[in-house]
């Protein structure tokens, strides 16, 4: 699994949280707050791990060079 398709998987992640939270979470007995409580948290999560990703493949100066150009 390389880093792109891991990146891809969370942002399908991110997509799916992002449609549950509009869905009325109150329904099923949350509160607002919680329901925005841990959407905040998933979305920490999730942008921690993409940077981590990233420090990982390319090492901390990676964070600001620019991008090759994609090859066709």
């Amino acid at each position: 699994m390389n880093a792109n398709m891991v990146h891809n998987i969370l942002n399908l992640i991110g997509l799916i949280i992002g449609g549950l939270l509009t869905f009325d979470f109150t329904s099923l007995g949350f509160s607002a707050e919680q329901a925005a409580l841990f959407a905040g948290w998933v979305l920490i999560a999730d942008k921690t791990i993409k940077f981590a990703m990233n420090i990982f493949r390319d090492g901390v100066t990676g964070l600001i060079k620019v991008q090759p150009p994609v090859e066709k």
